[in-house]
């Protein structure tokens, strides 16, 4: 059986890119299994081929323009079994992992800056064409909420599968022991003798309603891990007197070792399909704090393995941050069951059941 996974990027430093390298891993022995990819950052993966996919990298509007039409040449011509696409990235798809739904991102979130407006304005109705080609047989959405967003905005009303992303827990684990804790706060810079918070994704996703919170928790020390511009977030910072309480660490490479130098973990995001830092950090055994509708917070029992809060209500945020800071026991326990629960949702169990959609489709295509 020949798989062609089609993804813009497949590199383990990025979300969908992530999802391709954990199911290659697994997949790639059991079937034929070729990448086609503008970039390819995965030389531990074994037994997988790589089609380049050319693309003009100006921006994320050119990227999707460009690389749909260079995919769909590439596919025709080499004629796989099963083709398994990656959100917008291929026309003529079996399978269809949705990572994003535009539509209800555009109304979900307050997109303030012009070219994220323009962007998702030029995207939605080529997405909405996407989910109806009539080829495509099988949806695989990350959360319930985001299959239910397809099919409403889209009209999908063909095969879905809801396979919340596992999680790697070799790599996202907690401290060793005390020295490897204390190597990890020097290394990030966090003061010694303050409650640390970590912060890590697009800023839009919740970063201000943190750091706006930083007043009333006078110990707290917040480590942001984000590629955002922070220059507004320094200056809402200043406003409020908690700039030297911040750690703008930017980039990270290993964001694994950021969630094991701290003692919380929050996210207060109103959107976001999934949000695999969420389960990050859950596997690295840290008490998070989630908002309430986002992908991720379907793996949590609110008090039992994490807990969730109303982004839009500050109230919220802070009525759980002050839960964790009053009773050590409590962060300790929702941090052990969180990483329970990511263990339980495994990259294994995932890859299986994509594994039986392909040879689902792959059947009912042998036999036409």
């Amino acid at each position: 059986m020949k798989v062609a996974f089609v993804v813009h990027d497949f590199d383990a430093n990025f979300g969908q890119g992530r999802y391709g390298v954990e199911i290659a891993r697994r997949l790639a022995g059991k079937c034929e299994f070729t990448v086609y990819a503008n970039t390819f950052n995965a030389p531990d993966v074994q037994h997988v081929r790589w089609v380049k996919v050319p693309a003009i990298r100006w921006n994320v509007l050119t990227t999707v323009l460009s690389f749909l039409p260079a995919a769909e040449r590439l596919l025709r011509r080499d004629k796989p079994d099963v083709i398994h696409a990656q959100g917008l990235t291929g026309w003529s798809a079996d399978v269809i992992t949705g990572h994003i739904c535009n539509a209800a991102r555009a109304r979900s979130m307050a997109i303030h800056r012009h070219r994220a407006r323009w962007f998702i304005q030029m995207v939605t109705p080529l997405e909405r064409a996407f989910y109806r080609q009539r080829r495509a047989s099988h949806l695989i959405a990350i959360s319930r909420c985001l299959a239910e967003e397809i099919r409403a905005e889209y009209g999908w009303n063909k095969a879905t599968a809801v396979l919340h992303h596992g999680t790697n827990t070799d790599q996202f684990r907690p401290p060793a022991n005390a020295g490897e804790l204390a190597e990890l706060k020097a290394r990030f810079r966090l003061p010694a003798n303050h409650w640390h918070w970590l912060f890590v994704g697009e800023a839009v996703k919740g970063l201000n309603q943190v750091i706006q919170q930083l007043p009333f928790f006078r110990e707290a020390h917040l480590l942001v891990i984000s590629r955002s511009e922070p220059a507004k977030y320094r200056e809402l910072a200043r406003s409020l007197g908690v700039l030297n309480r911040i750690t703008f660490w930017g980039y990270e490479a290993h964001p694994e070792l950021a969630f094991r130098a701290v003692d919380v973990f929050v996210y207060p995001s109103d959107y976001d399909p999934f949000g695999m830092v969420g389960s990050e950090a859950m596997a690295s055994s840290i008490p998070v704090v989630l908002g309430d509708s986002i992908g991720v917070a379907e793996l949590v029992q609110d008090g039992i393995n994490g807990l969730l809060c109303k982004p839009q209500e500050a109230d919220s945020i802070r009525s759980q941050l002050s839960r964790l800071r009053a009773d050590p026991k409590l962060a300790a326990r929702l941090g052990q069951a969180g990483r329970e629960t990511a263990i339980a949702t495994s990259w294994d169990h995932n890859a299986d059941e994509v594994l039986k959609i392909y040879r689902a489709i792959h059947a009912e295509r042998s036999t036409q």
